[in-house]
C-alpha cells in the first residue's frame, strides 16, 4: 500500500513543460542525431522542439543565425512522429514529398521546412532551454509548485549547465538566500519533477544525500554558494518557475 501511494505521488509531481517558453540555440558542430541530443541534454535541455504554430514561429526567429541544415528534436518512434519532450507530433511543417522513410528530422536552411534522414548522418543541430523567472514571494516547496503550475508552467528543473547559469542570473534579486527548484527526494531517490535525467549535478559540499532526513527532502538553490542543498519542505522561500506561453504571468 505504501509503495502504491508513493508511486501515485511521484506521478502527481511529474509535469511536462510542453507549454513553456523556449529559447533555441544553433550549435555549429557536426554530430549524429543521437550525439546531438546527448550534447543538448548535457549543456542545454534537449534538442529543439516546437509543437504548435506559435512555438514554430518563435523557433524560426531564434534560428535566424542557422548556417546549415540542422537536427531538431523530432523522431520516428514505432511509426509515430514524436517530439523529444514526449508529445506526439500533430503538426509538422514537412518539405514537399517528405517524410521519406527515415527516423530523424532536420530543418533545411534554404526552405525552413523539415526533412527526415538517417539518424547516423552528421549535421549541425538546435538545442533549447526553457525560460525561467524568479518569484520573489515566499512559499513552502509544495506551495511554490502549486503557484508555478497555476500561474506559469512548473517549478524549474536545472538539469544542465546552461539552465543552471540562467538560474544563477535570475536569483540575484531573491529575498531569501535559498530558492526552491523542482528537485525532490521520494521513494529513495532524488528526481526532477519535469522528468529530466539527474546527470548534471551541483550539490553543496555535503554532496547528494542518499537518505536525507524526513524534513530535508526538497532541494533549493543557494544563491551564496551557487549549489543545490536539501531543505525543509515547509520552509518559506522564493522560487524559480518555468514560464508558460499560454498563461498570464504574474
Amino acid at each position: 500500500m505504501k509503495t502504491t501511494l508513493t508511486v501515485l505521488l511521484i506521478i502527481q509531481l511529474y509535469g511536462l513543460a510542453s507549454c513553456a517558453i523556449k529559447q533555441h540555440y544553433f550549435i555549429n558542430e557536426m554530430k549524429t542525431w543521437d550525439k546531438a541530443q546527448d550534447h543538448c541534454k548535457t549543456n542545454y535541455h534537449d534538442l529543439s522542439t516546437f509543437i504548435d504554430e506559435i512555438e514554430e514561429q518563435q523557433f524560426l526567429k531564434d534560428a535566424g543565425n542557422q548556417t546549415s541544415d540542422a537536427w531538431v528534436g523530432l523522431y520516428n518512434r514505432s511509426q509515430i512522429w514524436t517530439w523529444t519532450t514526449g508529445e506526439v507530433a500533430t503538426r509538422i511543417s514537412w518539405y514537399p514529398r517528405q517524410p521519406d522513410n527515415d527516423n530523424c528530422v532536420y530543418l533545411e536552411k534554404a526552405s525552413n521546412k523539415l526533412h527526415d534522414r538517417s539518424c547516423t548522418n552528421i549535421r549541425t543541430f538546435f538545442c533549447m532551454i526553457f525560460e525561467i523567472v524568479l518569484v520573489d514571494q515566499s512559499e513552502s516547496w509544495e506551495g511554490a509548485l502549486d503557484y508555478c503550475r497555476h500561474h506559469h508552467d512548473d517549478l524549474a528543473s536545472l538539469s544542465s549547465n546552461r539552465s543552471m547559469t540562467d538560474a544563477l542570473s535570475k536569483i540575484t534579486g531573491a529575498q531569501t538566500q535559498y530558492v526552491w527548484i523542482g528537485l525532490r527526494f521520494l521513494a529513495g531517490r532524488w528526481f526532477w519533477i519535469s522528468g529530466d535525467d539527474l546527470i548534471f549535478k551541483v550539490w553543496s559540499s555535503d554532496g547528494q544525500l542518499q537518505c536525507p532526513a524526513q524534513n530535508q527532502r526538497c532541494a533549493a538553490l543557494d544563491k551564496n554558494t551557487k549549489t543545490w542543498t536539501p531543505r525543509d519542505c515547509e520552509e518559506k522561500l522564493n522560487f524559480l518557475c518555468v514560464l508558460d506561453n499560454q498563461k498570464v504571468c504574474y
